[in-house]
C-alpha cells in the first residue's frame, strides 16, 4: 500500500491522462484481468472529473485542452503538474480526494508487486477461494469478529 501523502501531482496526472495511464497498463497488462483494467480506467475517469470539477465551465475547457497537450508534451505536463501541485497545497480537501483516487488506481495497476500466496481482488460481488477441495468450506456473511486467545471482557 502506498502512503497517500507520497502521491504527487505528477503521479495524479499520470493516472488522470488517458495516454499515460494506458502506458502504465501496458507494462503490467499481462498481469491484470480485463475487469481490473476496466476498473483502473473508470477510476482514472473519476480522477480526471474530480480535477475538472474544481473549475468553472470556461476554465474546464482550457484545462481539458491543457491535459490533451500534456499527454504528448513534457513542457505542458510540467506546467500542469505545477498548477495541480499549487491547487493541492491551497485546497487540502481537494488533495485528499485526488490522492485517494490515485491510491486506488495505484493499487489496481501494481498488483504484481503484492508478495502473497492467497491474494484475491474482488471487484463487486463475493469472492470465494478454496485452497483444498477436500476440506470443509465455511462462508461467513457480514463482518465477523474473531477473538484469538483470550475472550474480551463483557462490556
Amino acid at each position: 500500500m502506498i502512503d497517500p501523502l507520497s502521491i504527487t501531482a505528477r503521479t495524479i496526472l499520470a493516472y488522470a491522462l488517458p495516454k499515460l495511464l494506458d502506458a502504465s497498463l501496458e507494462k503490467v497488462g499481462e498481469l491484470l484481468t480485463e475487469e481490473a483494467i476496466h476498473q483502473a480506467k473508470q477510476k482514472s475517469q473519476s480522477l480526471r472529473q474530480a480535477i475538472l470539477r474544481r473549475l468553472s465551465p470556461e476554465k474546464q475547457k482550457q484545462l481539458e485542452q491543457a491535459m490533451a497537450a500534456a499527454e504528448t508534451s513534457p513542457d505542458q505536463r510540467q506546467k500542469l503538474e505545477e498548477w495541480l501541485d499549487r491547487m493541492m497545497r491551497e485546497h487540502p480537501e481537494f488533495a485528499v480526494e485526488l490522492r485517494t483516487l490515485a491510491q486506488e488506481i495505484h493499487q489496481i495497476i501494481n498488483i504484481d508487486k503484492v508478495q502473497g500466496r492467497n491474494i484475491q481482488q474482488v471487484f463487486g460481488g463475493q469472492g470465494l477461494q478454496v485452497n483444498d477441495p477436500n476440506q470443509p468450506v465455511f462462508q461467513i456473511q457480514g463482518n465477523p469478529v474473531f477473538h484469538l486467545g483470550n475472550t474480551p471482557p463483557a462490556g
